[in-house]
């Protein structure tokens, strides 16, 4: 199986070039850049990206009064979420400009109104120095290179109180050593193409092992107890269908935004990645990491991926036909 990603190289934009509408053409009203939760068979992707962070949120066991960090928040659905449903007060960190504005923006009339505490600052995670007392962080850790997974699993781990919880959404890499992989042909692009797109397939980690170290490891090694593993792979691939059908629907538009080379990788990763999940390369996970006040506590032994029940909602399609199949 391979991704041949290297003829639509041109002039691919980088994700801070593309203006905001760019990503409104295919993702859901909240801009939930993330794997969706497909729970109906008539559900729409707005409903399933909230159930998704619902499942997220449920984990990490929130308080009315408590500040929940959303490392990567993007463009603050998670966060939002979380003081609406919960009433904690949420602060979000994000690099990206358009996304920081965006925010913020949101977040205005909150305050004025009284409403849970809100803010988002444009930093990375190294730079915080508050002390929340949950920490989420969805779709952000496959863009960091493994060797600084220690450096964010110690962050987490020092900032959080003795009872704290951090619940991580990411992309892993399960089927990369089975015999019949064929690893991902994007050499040479990653600093280019793979992380201002989606994911660098060829540097995920797996869920657990020592070699290569998995997600669980490193959680492990920083203090952590995993208390849930739930796997969400095959719902990827409904949610990359979707997003897919709605990019080509609006194809000109998109084109006319972001360049022709621009749309051609973005639609490219998504089928791309899609066969990946479908296949079981590639899944995605949500691990919740469960602070104990000694540090390096084994997991426990019951404590096993679950697979979060498959999509309702599913395509009949191959994805690179790119039917018109209406995501509302």
């Amino acid at each position: 199986m391979t991704l041949d990603v290297q003829p639509l190289l041109g002039e691919v934009r980088s994700r801070d070039e593309l203006p905001d509408e760019f990503f409104a053409l295919f993702l859901d009203p909240t801009r939930t850049y993330s794997c969706a939760l497909w729970t109906r068979a008539d559900e729409t992707l707005e409903r399933a990206q909230s159930a998704k962070i619902d499942l997220a949120l449920a984990q990490c066991d929130l308080r009315p009064g408590m500040t929940l960090l959303d490392v990567g928040c993007g463009w603050g659905s998670t966060m939002l979420r979380a003081m609406d449903t919960y009433g904690v007060n949420a602060i979000g960190l994000t690099g990206n400009r358009h996304q920081h504005r965006y925010v913020r923006d949101r977040l205005v009339d909150r305050l004025i109104r009284g409403r849970p505490y809100g803010g988002v600052r444009r930093q990375g995670w190294e730079e915080f120095d508050r002390r929340p007392d949950r920490i989420v962080c969805i779709g952000m850790l496959e863009h960091l290179h493994p060797r600084r997974y220690p450096d964010f699993f110690d962050f987490a781990y020092r900032i959080l109180p003795e009872d704290g919880v951090l619940l991580v959404q990411t992309v892993v890499a399960p089927g990369r050593d089975r015999p019949d992989a064929h690893p991902a042909r994007l050499a040479g692009t990653d600093s280019v193409f793979a992380p201002e797109t989606i994911f660098p397939v060829d540097r995920l980690p797996p869920p657990t092992g020592r070699n290569p170290k998995g997600v669980t490891e490193y959680a492990v090694d920083a203090g952590f107890t995993i208390t849930g593993i739930g796997k969400l792979g095959p719902h990827y691939t409904t949610t990359l269908q979707c997003w897919a059908s709605a990019l080509h629907e609006h194809r000109d538009r998109a084109i006319e935004l972001a360049g022709r080379d621009t749309y051609n990788a973005y639609i490219n990763c998504m089928t791309g990645y899609a066969d990946y999940f479908r296949s079981g390369y590639l899944d995605v996970m949500q691990f919740t990491c469960t602070k104990h006040p000694a540090r390096h506590q084994p997991a426990p032994p019951s404590v096993l991926p679950r697979d979060i029940p498959a999509p309702a909602r599913q395509s009949q399609f191959p994805l690179r036909d790119l039917p018109d199949i209406v995501c509302r």
